[in-house]
């Protein structure tokens, strides 16, 4: 018996720790049920709203790494997988509007592996000094950040522009804000699709966050955009339809099965759609290569 019993233990531990890495880190959630991306209704909004946007511009305010296993589920336990911290801005004639502000290079310091671009970081505070809107994909710290901590906060905090499941979510950091900034921000409540200038149309997708939605652009010249912020962390989450894995359920407390049925949404738009990651370098250096948008916030 005590053979057996010295041989059967470390089975036994390696068969615990094969099944819990396999249920915290190989498998990817089934959809719950279908989402729907209305790109009709997006459409009508954008175009019925005002006169539409010239470009997007993007700022690359840092970069930070995550375990690949972390980011799509079954992927190298060991590998780090290279993120970024975006914020994009979108240009008309005479005005713009901000999508998400990434965070401040203090706050950076706590993601693994960080590095902060300060003059990137300098531009897109100007641009949120002159904007008309800033918008946020979902309330996370590394989107809303920025803005949370731009100087003189209370003089534009009414151009920031916040959903009421953005603003009510255990996931929004208010420690972030000045005191009492929150209360004088903008609050959006909408449902279905609401537009927040001509060309960008917000649309909500609760899972990764109880705010998050999508950001529908459509430009003068009929290119279409839609940000997703972190419904998907890297493009590999929507081609290969694996969104991250249990873990991350389990750290970030998202609806893993809303966030499938949503990656599953995307992967099906049509081509001419263009879909923004927020954290992939590598989906953003090959739109920048195509010419989507233009690099760095001009005219400030």
């Amino acid at each position: 018996m005590r053979i057996k019993r010295r041989y059967w233990i470390p089975v036994a531990i390696v068969a615990v720790l094969w099944g819990a890495k396999h249920f915290l880190l190989d498998t990817a959630a089934g959809p719950a049920g279908a989402f729907v991306i209305d790109l009709p209704a997006l459409h009508r909004a954008a175009v019925t709203g005002g006169t539409l946007p010239e470009r997007i511009e993007v700022e690359r305010i840092g970069t930070f790494a995550f375990p690949q296993s972390m980011v799509v589920a079954g992927e190298g336990l060991f590998r780090m997988h290279p993120m970024v911290l975006l914020s994009h801005r979108v240009v008309w004639r005479d005005r713009s509007v901000i999508i998400d502000t990434a965070m401040s290079p203090e706050a950076a310091k706590k993601m693994p592996g960080s590095q902060a671009d300060l003059a990137a970081y300098a531009r897109m505070q100007a641009a949120i000094r002159k904007a008309d809107a800033v918008v946020f994909t979902h309330e996370h710290p590394d989107h809303v950040g920025g803005a949370a901590r731009a100087p003189g906060f209370a003089q534009l905090a009414s151009e920031i522009l916040m959903t009421r499941e953005q603003l009510t979510s255990p996931k929004l950091d208010r420690d972030e804000f000045p005191p009492g900034g929150l209360a004088a921000v903008t609050q959006v409540d909408y449902q279905g699709v609401q537009a927040i200038a001509g060309g960008v149309v917000l649309q909500k997708a609760p899972g990764h966050s109880p705010g998050t939605q999508l950001i529908y652009v459509e430009l003068a010249n009929g290119t279409r955009f839609l940000f997703v912020g972190d419904i998907a962390w890297s493009f590999d989450n929507i081609r290969e339809q694996r969104g991250r894995p249990a873990i991350a359920q389990l750290l970030m407390k998202e609806d893993r099965r809303a966030v499938a049925a949503q990656v599953q949404a995307i992967a099906n738009l049509p081509p001419d759609v263009h879909v923004i990651v927020a954290h992939d370098p590598v989906a953003l250096d090959s739109d920048l290569r195509s010419g989507l948008y233009h690099q760095g916030f001009t005219g400030l």
